[in-house]
């Protein structure tokens, strides 16, 4: 698993400005994310190095899934300093 990190962490970082591009072409927030594990599925068929589908496939639902929960710690980091902002 680790000898597959930067590929991992590389198609993560697609998949994430996918997703974020999506919710700025205005697809509600809870659709794009769940448009982040096929898309993290196909990009793991398409540009990975394993060997055979199935480990294709499982590295494409990791990616998916961690692209998601970027996605999500970014956005609320973010509020969270919005909201500091207004208060003060």
């Amino acid at each position: 698993m680790l000898e597959n990190f930067n590929e991992i962490a590389l198609l993560t970082a697609i998949v994430y400005a996918f997703v974020e591009s999506l919710e700025k072409f205005g697809i509600n927030k809870k659709y794009a994310h769940l448009l982040a594990i096929p898309a993290g599925i196909g990009i793991s068929l398409l540009g990975f190095s394993a060997s055979n589908i199935p480990n294709k496939i499982v590295y494409g639902v990791i990616i998916g899934i961690l692209s998601v929960g970027t996605c999500d710690t970014t956005c609320n980091i973010v509020d969270t300093f919005k909201n500091k902002i207004k208060k003060q």
